[in-house]
């Protein structure tokens, strides 16, 4: 049994709702277009027993028709009209710097939301996310981290919450191909969390 859920996981009740669980909560997904809109992937959403998702207070639903702060999920790849990619996380547009860093992030084409440039506008900014960005500030949210010693972890609220084992890994339905190598410096610099068990 998973002790505690990461932020960003996609689970499924025994009646087929679909909830995000995000900051202790368990964010009810409002409907079918929220869910494509937002960029939610079916291959993701993970069956949880009632009784284990019961023990996480109901949140916020997900939906594209609410307020943007309120209703998306925490941590999204947006775009606007023009050619800039952001990361929404903290109630923040974190600009991308450049394709290189994008790249890094391991972010896919796919995960990217597009929204009006009038939403964009009228979000806040926040610092740019570029070569250095490892070295000056924690860890990105919803993102999977390899140290240099090979450890996984998972970024959740500003840590690294280290993955347990090779089972772990697998039951989140998570993939190689999504990590993102630290150095050693950077490792140094990032604070660690709890760990994700099974």
């Amino acid at each position: 049994m998973i002790t505690k859920i990461p932020d960003g996981t996609l689970v499924r009740d025994s009646g087929s709702a679909v909830f995000l669980i995000e900051h202790g909560q368990k964010r009810p997904i409002m409907d079918i277009d929220s869910f494509y809109f937002y960029k939610l992937m079916a291959r993701k959403i993970i069956p949880l027993e009632d009784m284990l998702l019961n023990l996480y207070p109901l949140g916020e639903g997900v939906t594209v028709t609410g307020q943007w702060a309120k209703c998306a999920p925490a941590t999204l790849f947006v775009k606007g009209g023009g050619y800039g990619i952001f990361l929404w996380m903290d109630n923040c547009l974190f600009p991308i710097q450049s394709g290189e860093v994008f790249q890094r992030l391991r972010c896919q084409m796919d995960e990217i939301v597009h929204v009006p440039d009038s939403l964009v506008q009228s979000l806040q900014i926040g610092h740019t996310i570029d070569a250095s960005f490892f070295l000056q500030y924690p860890v990105l949210n919803g993102r999977l981290y390899s140290s240099p010693s090979g450890h996984i972890y998972y970024g959740e609220r500003r840590t690294l919450r280290k993955v347990e084992g090779p089972s772990v890994f697998s039951f989140f339905q998570w993939s190689v191909h999504q990590l993102i190598y630290l150095t050693q410096n950077e490792f140094i610099k990032s604070p660690i969390g709890k760990p994700v068990l099974s």
